[in-house]
């Protein structure tokens, strides 16, 4: 006693449950997306940590500034080259409450190892007609690869 369906009718034991080709559809499309929602976390980490830092070489020129600014009159004593893999950031890190240029620049070069790393450099000059350019270069191969493979750049030009 077989019943005969019209042709637009399907069996009622046909429509029970899902096949295993829509369950694996399924499963790929919550991989996928979970897949993209970890990527974007690992970019928004990274993301951070460069923000972080550039935060931080931020801070450390706007403080060399203020140091700069506090000692006008020894101001060109300020210029030169900072290496955050220099003995002096390495022995000096017990000086930062002194005043004269040469321990806030030795102070400073410690903070910047600290803060950005050994690849940590600064280059300040204070030109004569009173402006202060400082331009700190870190290596943030972790996260970017600078174009000119420099690293990462920041620049500060201010007047005293």
């Amino acid at each position: 006693m077989s019943r005969r369906l019209s042709p637009g009718m399907t069996s009622v034991r046909a429509q029970r449950g899902l096949s295993l080709i829509e369950v694996l559809i399924a499963v790929l499309v919550l991989g996928l997306g979970l897949l993209g929602l970890a990527m974007l976390q690992t970019t928004n980490l990274r993301l951070s940590q460069s923000a972080n830092q550039r935060t931080i070489a931020t801070n450390l020129s706007s403080d060399l500034l203020d140091d700069i600014r506090s000692n006008r009159l020894l101001a060109a004593k300020y210029s030169g080259t900072y290496l955050a893999s220099s003995a002096t950031a390495n022995a000096s890190c017990a000086k930062i409450n002194k005043v004269t240029p040469d321990d806030r620049k030795a102070a400073f070069t410690c903070r910047m190892r600290e803060a950005l790393g050994e690849s940590g450099k600064a280059v300040v000059q204070v030109n004569p007609d009173k402006t202060v350019s400082i331009l700190i270069t870190w290596d943030d191969d972790k996260r970017w690869r600078g174009v000119s493979g420099t690293g990462t750049e920041f620049l500060m030009e201010s007047a005293l």
